[in-house]
């Protein structure tokens, strides 16, 4: 964890004159937005992916997508078959993914599940765009599911996309561009790992999510220094012993870089109603723009 960094000037002399700025990552855990049931949930995954129905002659790109619809299956179920109480099984067949056109009630009674969930289509492509004087390519892959219930009758779709680095190479023009350009055929592996992180995006909403915060910290004086030192070793208590007295001090500038300090230490506990609370008081004391700049991340956390 990087907690502490310092940006050097060189002045006229020729010497460097240092400033440090104190930052601290701050994780925020976020709880899925929806879920697939609180008892025990069983979860059949099947491909309807017809992949030889796609308008492409090309054996070797059929093949490309067929083992990237597979890794987009096996990525989904692997995701869900983690969450709590959630149990999948898989249908598809990696070697020759044929689609299966079972009724969905029937899947759910054979296999006694809740939910089916099925890959309905899967695109692919490795296009290039310029960066300066570079040839930027991706990769690029779209997903769509249907998450049934076991009745068939209620269903929700779910899309997913990813789109990854791929490689670059400087940019010679038109012609030696088109020469050059990866295709999909060729790059199985990369469109493979796409197709997986499209498909996480597909479900997303059932899944929890962590999002890293780079906080910089005021230092203004020894006391905040020390706070700051227990903050980044996480003794959030003996942090809060002393930034706490200073918020009611006098000098109202330090009060709001106390303030400042302590709704960052609230945030890195995961306690955001109380690191709002914190960052408004910061404000309130004396406007800051780290105070200022805070406040909309944590009403949407």
């Amino acid at each position: 964890m990087k907690n502490l960094f310092a940006i050097c000037v060189l002045v006229a002399m020729g010497l460097p004159a240092c400033s440090v700025n104190y930052e601290i990552t701050v994780p925020v855990n976020y709880a899925p937005k929806l879920e697939l049931g609180h008892n025990e949930t069983k979860i059949v995954v099947v491909n309807r992916f017809t992949v030889d129905s796609v308008a492409n002659k090309n054996k070797r790109k059929r093949a490309v997508l067929k083992g990237s619809a597979y890794s987009a299956i096996a990525t989904v179920a692997k995701q869900l078959d983690m969450l709590p109480r959630i149990q999948t099984t898989v249908l598809a067949d990696s070697v020759n993914l044929i689609a299966d056109t079972t009724p969905i009630k029937t899947l759910a009674e054979k296999y006694n599940a809740n939910y089916v969930l099925t890959l309905d289509s899967l695109s692919a492509d490795i296009p290039v765009e310029l960066v300066d004087t570079m040839e930027v390519y991706t990769t690029v892959v779209n997903t769509s599911f249907t998450l049934y219930e076991s009745n068939g009758k209620y269903f929700k779709v779910l899309r997913g996309k990813a789109k990854d680095f791929h490689s670059e190479s400087r940019y010679y023009g038109i012609i030696a561009a088109l020469l050059v350009h990866p295709t999909v055929k060729g790059n199985g592996a990369a469109i493979s790992q796409s197709a997986g992180n499209a498909a996480i995006d597909a479900i997303k909403d059932y899944l929890p999510s962590t999002l890293t915060n780079q906080r910089q910290l005021y230092a203004d004086n020894d006391s905040l220094k020390v706070a700051i030192n227990h903050m980044t070793a996480k003794r959030y208590n003996e942090a809060f012993k002393i930034l706490n007295p200073i918020i009611d001090g006098p000098d109202l500038k330090l009060a709001s870089h106390a303030a400042y300090n302590l709704a960052v230490l609230y945030e890195a506990q995961g306690d955001i109603e109380e690191a709002l609370k914190a960052a408004k008081l910061s404000n309130e004391k004396q406007q800051n723009v780290k105070a200022t700049a805070i406040i909309p991340d944590l009403e949407k956390e």
